[in-house]
């Protein structure tokens, strides 16, 4: 049922975003940073962990109003959007798959209380602004609060243009892991989502609390072999995620420059006073945010260097 009552919704998506945007009035900069922005749990109120329903129906109002459209990671790893002109980029990231980004109610229906439901509410009056998230979620827990609806609820998330990532099987701290160990944590959780997803190709991984493993390069690249569950017969689970994210940090660079390091990149955590900090400091400094000319233009397409000069660091906060 449940299903059925969101393909009327997804299918009218695209008669809404078919109407007409009033181009954007800002000189394009490809070179410009972009936000990846990163929640964690929803509830009622603000905490250092949490945002609460009202606070996120006010952070999508606000970033709208400020020009940046949503892209998934795996549109900004590859250079995979194309914006109005005088829009700017902006990755919205889940971590964890918390009770309450996506929980449906009794009815079956997303529920308004819920991070997925906020945005979908608004989006419906919004459409320059979809749902086109970035989900990573831990397998071996209570995805989403709602066992039972996990596969349902990945599936409707893909359908509305959002990502499913990685954040390994149960959010260990990888660093203090052993090679085997590390391999089964990300290839056991690559392994569930297939499971959900088939077909699907998961190109990203969120570390558990932003710690690398030793060594670093098994986040992105590497393999498992073991049983998934006991006396079952032993699988293969291989990755190679162009996308690596840090749990907070700053700004990244722009996807369409020479030498993006995709393996370790960094995201700002939304809470109060930093994601204020971050809108803040983009309106003071326009000639550091990523401006779309209106085109596509395939990732790392752009030098390095302009006129024999790097792009300047950021300046003092």
């Amino acid at each position: 049922m449940r299903i059925r009552l969101w393909a009327l919704f997804l299918a009218a998506l695209p008669l809404l975003a078919a109407q007409p945007l009033k181009p954007l009035a800002r000189g394009a900069n490809l070179r410009g940073e972009v936000m990846i922005l990163v929640y964690h749990k929803f509830g009622p109120a603000d905490g250092r962990w949490t945002r609460s329903f009202d606070s996120f129906s006010q952070d999508l109002a606000r970033l709208d109003a400020a020009g940046y459209r949503p892209i998934t990671l795996r549109q900004y790893i590859t250079g995979d959007f194309a914006l109005p002109a005088g829009a700017s980029p902006v990755v919205l990231t889940f971590d964890d798959g918390s009770a309450y980004q996506m929980r449906f109610g009794p009815d079956g229906k997303l529920s308004a209380d819920s991070a997925v439901g906020r945005w979908a509410a608004f989006a419906a009056q919004h459409p320059e602004f979809p749902v086109h998230g970035t989900f990573f979620i831990n397998p071996g827990d209570d995805v989403f609060g709602q066992r039972d609806a996990i596969q349902a609820k990945l599936r409707m998330l893909v359908q509305m243009g959002s990502e499913v990532g990685n954040h390994t099987l149960t959010h260990p701290n990888l660093s203090k892991l052993s090679n085997a160990a590390i391999e089964r944590e990300i290839g056991m959780g690559q392994y569930d989502i297939d499971g959900w997803l088939p077909g699907y190709q998961v190109v990203s991984l969120a570390l558990p609390y932003g710690i690398f493993p030793k060594p670093p390069a098994l986040a992105a690249v590497g393999a498992w072999t073991g049983a998934p569950q006991p006396h079952r017969s032993d699988v293969t689970v291989r990755w190679h995620y162009p996308a690596v994210v840090k749990v907070g940090a700053g700004p990244a660079p722009s996807p369409l420059v020479a030498g993006l390091e995709g393996d370790k990149l960094p995201r700002i955590q939304v809470f109060t006073p930093e994601f204020d900090k971050w809108m803040s400091y983009f309106a003071a400094h326009p000639a550091r945010r990523f401006v779309s000319d209106g085109e596509r233009h395939a990732a790392g397409s752009l030098p390095a260097s302009v006129s024999g000069h790097r792009l300047a660091s950021l300046p003092a906060r």
